[in-house]
């Protein structure tokens, strides 16, 4: 079965749609959180996710979004997801209350942040070793830096962990010796200092990045009419 692997698309509709134009085909999509945030369009996003069945878990602003009334709404962050919820419907909230925060999927493990901790960044050597410890898993997909990637685990008496980029796309095979943290990078907002959509495809052994452009400029039209700062425009500019 071929995968469509997505993660952070944050509200941006047209870096998903561009995902969409340029995929290959494929059987399944898997998501890794953050449907909503930074960008106003979350609500047509989790609509494409409930109508294609997406395997998903939940991300740190999904949570925040589903608890935004036990949480200080300070900061453009927390004022972006309330404008959110506003205009999410029932099907919406009741679709992101069914995720949780890992799940397994053709024996490869679905997380948002790291198998240790949903809200922990993988960027580093010393937390991809952690990772790798607590879980047994093969294969762990997951986002939430907007990094597009993977920490490669080799293994022996004392395991060997790099870390292998993925920022202009690419093939990486996982040998029976190797376990691996993948990162397809962030549909939404990228910051690896590429503009463009990033996304992978996952079948077997093989899994395939890829970054598309599109139109920012569609985005920045969305975030003058709703008033969002112009700055998240600034960020999709940069890549970072």
């Amino acid at each position: 079965m071929r995968h469509l692997v997505l993660s952070d698309i944050h509200g941006n509709w047209p870096a998903l749609e561009a995902v969409l134009q340029t995929a290959p085909p494929f059987d399944q999509v898997l998501f890794l959180g953050d449907a909503v945030g930074y960008y106003p369009d979350g609500d047509r996003v989790l609509d494409w996710l409930l109508e294609v069945g997406a395997e998903c878990v939940l991300g740190n602003h999904d949570a925040w979004l589903l608890a935004l009334d036990r949480l200080p709404l300070e900061g453009p962050v927390m004022e972006i997801l309330a404008w959110q919820r506003e205009r999410l419907s029932e099907e919406h909230l009741e679709f992101l209350a069914s995720w949780s925060w890992q799940k397994e999927v053709e024996g490869a493990l679905l997380v948002h942040g790291s198998p240790c901790d949903p809200f922990e960044y993988l960027d580093e050597l010393e937390p991809a070793r952690q990772a790798f410890a607590c879980t047994e898993a093969r294969l762990v997909f997951h986002g939430h830096t907007h990094l597009a990637g993977a920490f490669l685990e080799l293994a022996g008496p004392r395991p060997w962990v790099r870390y292998q980029r993925f920022t202009q796309g690419g093939e990486l095979r996982l040998p029976p010796t190797v376990r691996a943290l993948v990162n397809p990078g962030s549909v939404g907002q990228p910051r690896d200092r590429t503009p463009g959509a990033a996304f992978a495809l996952w079948e077997g052994d093989r899994v395939e990045f890829f970054r598309v452009d599109y139109p920012l400029e569609r985005v920045g039209q969305r975030i003058a009419e709703e008033g969002f700062p112009p700055w998240l425009y600034t960020r999709l500019t940069l890549g970072e």
